[in-house]
């Protein structure tokens, strides 16, 4: 445990640390300072030089955006434990001028707790939830330093390897994981320096062991409920293997010859090990309320074949996954040699409202009677009709999708009804089937459903009543039996109003409707279909695994993407094709999806000025290629006052 041994002439020792720090970043003179610098204080700068630091640096930078530190707060298991320590312990240190803060492993500050005029003094170096204090951003801080050495560290003023941090002095102490003994975080105790007491450091040491107490706590109620869940499995499974994995997908317990055949050892990370690449992608769908049912598609893992698998609950959260195998002569280690794949599987979404949808539609799949989609272009109405299909007892027949919208006026009689020989000039000489006969025993897809012209829509009635169709140029009725699917962006309501769609036709499809939303209603979905398409074509173009910087994922959930999940898989594949690294920046989208952030619905309540200085600031930041230093420089403006003005406009920083 490193603290400072003595408070005594501590504005002296402040100056002499002072001198030996610009004697360190000047000069590096490691032969004048190695005696008069602690150790590990010394060593950190050494780190800190080598990876480039910049020592007069006065903040530190941004490490999550609001949306991705609330994201990240609702599943983080330490913040939740910690919580409530941090609160009710700062009862003993208000007054003091100290801030409590919570940090994660990787340095990000993720909770503070403290006085307001403090708080705002600390502002000023970026101390704040969501900044990044890893010793490789900030430099050498209590933070930072007891994360990587793993140990308890006070830091005095200028033993901050950066300025800004200077007039502070902050005791840190790493908290371990109460199973696998790693670095989880930190709890950090920050004051001005001359308010500096060895025993800061002790207070921090005693919090991160409180909180480690308190994790294995409720680590071992739960290892207590799945070990019990795993006992009584072993009792009800006699016959086969039983596997419980821990929430995230670690090996909790096996039996013997399982674990001897899969090589599975305790709190081996399934994630990690490409002969369970499957499993867990199939477990990883499971996290679905929708599928969190007895599973259907057949999942092998060497000479096993999975017949059971199924979330574990405690307390109504996931806790864990139960596996049953069973010995497989003829298993496959992919899914590639399957033929049985679910039919909700390239349907992305954890939104409330979109899991809704889709209960409704799994119920509704089953039956024969009519769907109507609603909701605006580019919201997946035909993906989801495809799977409503394979999802129904008609899936071995065909799907057949015509746009109503897409075809001539004239044509789409003959197009759904088909049509004799010599029916009207041009026709083939042997007649055409239409789409109802040739969506016989399956499903048609009717999409935009309110083009369709109102001479026709009667026809449509007619087929819908009477199950059966006649061919342009024919009086010979033919005997169909189709489910009919279809979709529209338009107000049927105010179609009908207006006579231009019949009521009776309505109410003949509007047995059961579906109300898709648009994807600005759907935020928290945005990153999941999001890391599925640059998936999808990471592969197509023959492109590294790739993810989305920060800032790129800030921007893409608060864009209003009026073209809906289309609209971001174009930008998407646009941006895979542009990337010149695994990162997605902004830079990569689109450029007109910037332009139209700024243009639509976000200058309401501005002022003219306001207005055009959001237009300049827009190109400067283009011009520069996002260089927020040079667009102070040319504004003649702090970065700090830039940083407002980027949030004041809704720009995202890089």
């Amino acid at each position: 445990m490193i603290a400072v041994f003595s408070i005594q002439n501590l504005p002296d020792k402040t100056k002499e640390l002072e001198k030996l720090w610009e004697w360190f970043v000047t000069k590096s003179k490691d032969e004048v300072i190695v005696n008069k610098v602690r150790k590990n204080v010394l060593d950190s700068w050494k780190r800190c030089q080598n990876k480039g630091v910049n020592p007069r640096q006065l903040q530190t930078k941004p490490a999550l955006s609001n949306l991705q530190l609330k994201n990240l707060l609702e599943e983080s298991e330490l913040y939740q434990v910690a919580k409530p320590i941090i609160d009710d312990l700062f009862q003993k240190m208000d007054g003091t001028g100290y801030l409590i803060t919570l940090n994660d492993e990787k340095g990000r500050m993720i909770y503070l707790k403290g006085e307001s005029h403090v708080k705002r003094l600390a502002d000023k170096m970026n101390f704040a939830p969501g900044m990044d204090w890893s010793e490789q951003t900030a430099g050498t801080n209590a933070i930072g330093t007891s994360i990587i050495t793993k140990s308890p560290i006070q830091i005095l003023s200028a033993e901050h390897f950066c300025q800004g941090c200077h007039p502070w002095t902050c005791s840190s102490a790493p908290i371990f994981h109460p199973l696998t003994k790693k670095v989880i975080g930190a709890i950090d105790i920050t004051g001005q320096w001359y308010n500096a007491q060895p025993h800061t450091l002790g207070f921090a040491v005693s919090i991160a062991q409180i909180i480690e107490k308190q994790l294995e706590y409720a680590y071992m109620q739960v290892n207590n409920f799945l070990s019990e869940y795993f006992y009584q499995s072993m009792k009800k499974w006699k016959d086969h293997h039983v596997l419980v994995l821990t929430h995230d997908l670690k090996v909790f317990k096996s039996d013997g010859a399982l674990a001897d055949s899969l090589k599975l050892s305790p709190l081996m990370k399934l994630k990690e090990k490409p002969p369970f690449h499957y499993l867990v992608r199939e477990l990883a769908k499971l996290e679905t309320p929708l599928r969190q049912t007895e599973h259907v598609n057949p999942v092998f893992v060497q000479d096993f074949e999975a017949v059971h698998l199924k979330p574990i609950f405690f307390k109504k959260v996931i806790a864990g996954y139960i596996i049953v195998l069973k010995k497989h002569k003829k298993a496959r280690s992919s899914p590639s040699d399957s033929n049985e794949t679910s039919p909700w599987t390239n349907i992305i979404g954890k939104s409330n409202m979109f899991i809704q949808l889709l209960r409704k539609c799994c119920k509704a799949a089953p039956t024969n009677v009519p769907i109507l989609l609603m909701g605006e272009s580019g919201t997946g109405k035909e993906i989801i009709a495809r799977s409503i299909h394979e999802a129904s007892k008609r899936k071995d027949h065909p799907f057949i999708a015509i746009n109503c919208g897409a075809i001539q006026k004239e044509l789409i009689g003959s197009e759904l009804f088909g049509y004799e020989r010599g029916a009207f000039t041009g026709a083939r000489k042997e007649g055409k089937k239409g789409k109802f006969e040739e969506a016989n025993g399956g499903t048609l897809f009717l999409d935009e459903i309110g083009e369709m012209p109102l001479e026709l829509q009667v026809h449509l009635l007619r087929v819908l009543q009477e199950k059966e169709v006649t061919r342009l140029g024919s009086s010979k009725p033919i005997p169909v039996d189709v489910r009919i699917i279809a979709a529209t962006n338009k107000d049927l309501h105010a179609l009908i109003q207006n006579g231009q769609f019949r009521d009776d036709l309505f109410f003949r499809l509007n047995v059961v409707t579906v109300n898709l939303p648009p994807l600005r209603e759907r935020n928290e979905d945005i990153p999941l279909l999001a890391d599925y398409f640059l998936k999808r074509f990471a592969e197509k173009y023959e492109k590294p695994p790739l993810s989305l910087a920060p800032d790129t994922l800030d921007f893409l959930q608060n864009y209003q993407w009026p073209g809906n999940i289309r609209e971001l898989q174009n930008a998407l594949e646009h941006a895979v094709i542009f990337s010149d690294s695994s990162m997605i920046h902004l830079e990569n989208l689109p450029s007109y999806l910037l332009e139209n952030h700024v243009g639509r619905d976000q200058n309401d309540g501005l002022s003219l000025f306001e207005q055009e200085e959001k237009k300049m600031l827009l190109k400067l930041l283009d011009d520069t290629d996002w260089n927020l230093s040079a667009v102070a420089k040319r504004l003649n403006i702090a970065r700090s006052t830039l940083y407002r003005k980027l949030k004041k406009y809704g720009f995202s920083k890089k």
